[in-house]
């Protein structure tokens, strides 16, 4: 009894020793790596035996059992070797065709024209027919895998997008509802004509 005991209680330490062998062996991620996990993320700052130490966005530490870790899915942000840009642009309803026309050429010759955005993944379409916008999807990778770098990107790129619009005489939407109001019945009543008289004259 005593060693069956020894044995259960022995055996969170066993496995998160196992995990912490199966972490240093396949190496999903190493000290100084920026990864996600389940619904975190965060910088490695430790790989120990028993558990893993995750600076987290708000500068807390995250301390995870490495039997729980080693068995979760694990994305390693610093291993990318560019980063994806994918956005759903949507312009005003009262954009022409050939309005539009000048939006699509004018965004694709925004990207092709950076040096940063790779020319052969540039995808820029007219999407979707949306609830209150014309999307226009917008699919390219951009050569900074770093995520300051693509922020810096990403920000040249929406202000170039931002002229292109303004340029081609339309406009970004915004979120619009139109309104319908049935008139009252004492209304309806006072528009319709007045009934002949059915009163035979004399």
């Amino acid at each position: 009894v005593g060693g069956l005991a020894l044995g259960l209680a022995a055996r969170p330490t066993l496995e998160n020793l196992i995990g912490g062998l199966i972490l240093y062996a396949d190496r999903p991620v190493k000290v100084g790596d920026f990864c996600g996990f389940g619904d975190k993320k965060g910088m490695v700052e430790e790989i120990g035996l028993r558990s893993t130490r995750i600076r987290a966005l708000n500068r807390t530490v995250i301390t995870v059992p490495n039997a729980e870790f080693s068995n979760m899915e694990i994305i390693n942000f610093t291993r990318r070797d560019r980063t994806h840009l994918n956005l759903v642009l949507g312009v005003a309803y009262a954009t022409t065709e050939d309005q539009m026309h000048g939006v699509l050429e004018g965004i694709r010759k925004a990207l092709t024209d950076h040096p940063d955005v790779i020319d052969d993944t540039i995808r820029v379409r007219f999407k979707e027919l949306g609830a209150y916008s014309l999307g226009i999807e917008v699919w390219a990778y951009v050569d900074r895998p770093d995520n300051s770098g693509f922020l810096e990107v990403q920000e040249q790129l929406l202000l170039a997008f931002m002229r292109v619009v303004e340029e081609n005489g339309t406009s970004i939407a915004f979120p619009t509802q139109t309104v319908y109001l049935e008139p009252k019945s004492e209304d309806r009543e006072r528009e319709l004509p007045a009934a002949p008289s059915l009163t035979p004259s004399i």
